[in-house]
């Protein structure tokens, strides 16, 4: 008979503890910041590199990027390459963004 050796290691993964006494998990960005708003006009994260996040609207033609500062987003037509640059408040007030892409 093969001798049988049995190694037990520590489980390195990070236990995820619940903010609310319900067992939810939020996964929600909050409600006053930048990626908030972009979800509220249909923007999904598309990728960041360490310093900048960026977030597109593909039916629309949007590129939406931003700091870790999260003070203020440009938005961007991608096919014109025309954008204007707003404050988290600018942007809370804006209910949709047409585009050469998409104008309803």
């Amino acid at each position: 008979m093969a001798d049988v050796t049995t190694e037990t290691t520590a489980d390195t993964t990070t236990a995820v503890t619940p903010s609310e006494p319900s067992g939810v998990l939020d996964l929600r960005p909050p409600k006053e910041s930048v990626r908030a708003e972009l979800c509220r006009l249909g923007l999904e994260f598309s990728s960041a590199d360490g310093t900048a996040e960026s977030w597109r609207d593909y039916q629309r033609g949007v590129l939406a990027t931003f700091d870790d500062s999260g003070t203020s987003v440009t938005l961007t037509d991608v096919k014109t390459n025309l954008g204007r640059t707003l404050t988290l408040d600018e942007l809370k007030a804006v209910t949709r963004i047409d585009t050469m892409t998409a104008a309803d």
